[in-house]
């Protein structure tokens, strides 16, 4: 079997964006954490991470990558229930924009009370990449199906709203949402792998999903300027839409047409104190904020 510091030294090489970084984090010479790198892909008898800049893991590094971190969040816990003291490592979770400015907030907020955060925003293709790579412990996306070595649960459900200011619609809706005029009209998405669109158009308006000019803005915050100004229209959770409707004049360009999201929690299949208290957490925020 390999050895535990061959695996240590190959999390700390991609972690810390190095050889040169990881021998000072571990204390040790570049020699000694290349040896050691060496040796585990020996006894794989492959290569487990690209010599690039920085360093990320092959496809056969993956699994051990996700193994290490795995393993340090165990020994994580184990040290605090021996009441030792000093910093865990940070627990890296992943959500969207919608996600995080909705309903995750405040729960991130109780989350940061019980651990450090490392947060990664990024649509549903993103996360799970990370999950997989074992960047992440876990992560909220519109996905049903479980990753290998993880587990998945239902939250409920977000509802989104397509948003527009008055002027907009006026100029660019004036016969409601016609198929031509979508296709003119500019939208605001997160990211480019973003499903909301493609989902309310195949759910709402009734038709197969179809390109549209959009912005791309990976911000919450600035897609709601953007659509606040009427440069565009955009999806933003209810209880975002609801808070600003007045203030920033914003419309329901189909009140009765809402675009639900699931909301589904990704996690490491292990037992974990630490992600057994966060699951809690999401449970709690979720019954408050989400419908069922």
């Amino acid at each position: 079997m390999f050895e535990y510091r061959q695996l240590e030294a190959l999390g700390a090489v991609i972690e810390h964006g190095g050889f040169d970084r990881a021998a000072e984090v571990l204390g040790l010479t570049q020699s000694a954490v290349t040896h050691r790198v060496k040796g585990l892909e020996t006894y794989v008898g492959k290569p487990l991470v690209v010599r690039s800049n920085p360093p990320v893991p092959t496809e056969a590094g993956i699994p051990f990558y996700s193994h290490f971190k795995k393993m340090r969040l165990l020994e994580d816990d184990l040290k605090e229930e021996m009441g030792e003291t000093g910093s865990r490592a940070p627990l890296a979770l992943g959500v969207n924009a919608s996600t995080l400015t909705s309903w995750f907030n405040p729960v991130l907020r109780k989350i940061m009370g019980a651990a450090m955060v490392d947060l990664h925003i990024g649509e549903s293709l993103v996360v799970h990449d990370l999950l997989q790579q074992g960047t992440l412990a876990g992560c909220i996306s519109i996905r049903s199906k479980a990753s290998r070595g993880c587990s998945v649960e239902h939250l409920g459900d977000l509802v989104l709203r397509c948003t527009a200011s008055r002027e907009f619609r006026k100029r660019h809706f004036p016969a409601g949402l016609t198929l031509d005029a979508m296709l003119k009209a500019p939208a605001v998405l997160f990211h480019p792998e973003s499903q909301m669109l493609r989902m309310f158009q195949k759910n709402v308006l009734g038709l197969a999903p179809f390109d549209v000019p959009c912005h791309f803005i990976p911000s919450q915050t600035e897609c709601l300027n953007v659509i606040s100004e009427g440069l565009a229209y955009g999806f933003l959770p209810e209880m975002v839409f609801h808070k600003h409707q007045a203030d920033r004049g914003l419309i329901d360009l189909s009140p009765m047409g809402p675009t639900i999201i699931p909301q589904y929690w990704h996690r490491w299949g292990i037992e974990s104190e630490l992600l057994e208290d966060v699951t809690g957490l999401l449970r709690l925020g979720a019954r408050e904020h989400l419908i069922r």
